[in-house]
């Protein structure tokens, strides 16, 4: 299945880049499907040079961010210098996306790259980023309407790891939340989200309510949910949208039947399963994986 897909990549590109028109379908493909962020990087180097107006040049430069973020993901931990260049100049080009169109995804991806600044810079980097990086995400899901699960994820990511009121916005209950929503959104095409899968699994696991509590809280959720008309603030009680009787699509039993910790486990087996499932799964796919295995392990 690599194989083919390596294939059908190298002969795209010929046709391609004889066309000199940007193809953002082949980006995606080499970013996602392949992972070669080398390619994808000099693919969007070249198109760059040859697009036809801002539009275009906004669509290619907020590729470029997501490249050059997940160039920085990939060096060591300990290179906080060549982190910080990377999220930095991720920005930088999200930013100038915006200036030559204003789009949900550019938004979406300087909101990425500040928050990985912050986070790599520490606790009070991250708090005093937080405000700017929230308006970020709520003009993607509110401003532009973008169901995004990346979306999702980042506000998931934000309100697990701040601390609450009065210090900041965190809030353990609504990070859940828009966890689910991420992952009940996930893009077909774009891989097995295994990460989705854990993180949610851990915020559940740290948050240890019992059956009961779940039932009680959930059917509380569910009136707040169905009042909320802004995404942003309606999906902060995504997790109650079906009361205490939703049936996650993982499960076959209610949520009201399970606690967080049941949960948690139930989550990491079938990303398990996903991934065993998979043929010739991504060198990412794989990491998580045994990440994945490792947790279940501890827990179970």
């Amino acid at each position: 299945m690599r194989k083919t897909a390596l294939l059908l990549a190298l002969l795209l590109l010929p046709a391609v880049m004889l066309t000199a028109v940007f193809n953002p379908a082949y980006s995606d493909y080499l970013f996602y499907t392949l992972e070669d962020y080398e390619q994808d990087e000099s693919y969007l180097a070249q198109a760059f040079e040859s697009a036809s107006d801002d539009s275009e040049k906004s669509q290619i430069l907020w590729r470029q961010s997501r490249n050059v973020l997940t160039q920085g993901d990939n060096l060591d931990e300990d290179d906080k210098q060549g982190r910080f260049e990377k999220y930095e100049e991720a920005e930088a080009l999200a930013i100038e996306s915006i200036r030559l169109e204003p789009n949900a995804d550019a938004y979406h991806w300087k909101s990425s790259a500040v928050g990985r600044w912050g986070q790599t810079k520490g606790p009070l980097n991250s708090l005093s980023k937080a405000p700017a990086m929230l308006e970020d995400v709520k003009m993607v899901v509110d401003t532009f309407g973008y169901d995004y699960t990346d979306a999702w994820y980042v506000l998931g990511i934000l309100y697990n790891q701040l601390p609450g009121w009065p210090i900041s916005f965190g809030d353990t209950n609504a990070a859940i939340s828009y966890m689910r929503r991420s992952l009940d959104t996930r893009i077909q095409g774009r891989g097995l989200f295994l990460t989705l899968f854990q993180e949610l699994s851990d915020q559940l696991y740290d948050r240890n309510w019992d059956a009961k509590k779940r039932t009680k809280e959930f059917d509380k959720m569910k009136k707040s949910y169905d009042k909320e008309t802004v995404p942003s603030e309606k999906m902060k009680y995504y997790e109650g949208a079906e009361g205490a009787d939703g049936v996650p699509f993982y499960s076959t039993v209610p949520l009201s039947r399970m606690s967080d910790r049941q949960e948690a486990v139930m989550l990491l087996r079938y990303a398990e399963a996903l991934y065993k499932a998979k043929a010739n799964p991504l060198e990412s796919e794989t990491e998580k994986y045994n990440e994945i295995v490792a947790r279940l392990a501890e827990i179970t």
